[in-house]
């Protein structure tokens, strides 16, 4: 699970340098894990992470979109 969090803490600065606020990263983070700060099972860790790969490789369509 250590590496899980890794991950997800690396996601979680990649999502809020693509630009997005950190109220939105909050708000995709409750709408996966409910009212907790983290999760804090395996299986939520998991579901976070692909949530979160998800934006941030939404995030970059949208910047290369852009240029």
């Amino acid at each position: 699970m250590d590496e899980q969090l890794a991950r997800i803490s690396e996601l979680k600065q990649l999502i809020i340098t693509a630009g997005y606020h950190p109220a939105q990263l909050s708000n995709i983070i409750r709408e996966v894990v409910g009212n907790t700060s983290f999760p804090t099972t395996c299986e939520k860790c998991s579901e976070l992470i692909e949530t979160l790969e998800y934006y941030c490789e939404f995030a970059k369509k949208c910047q290369k979109i852009k240029l």
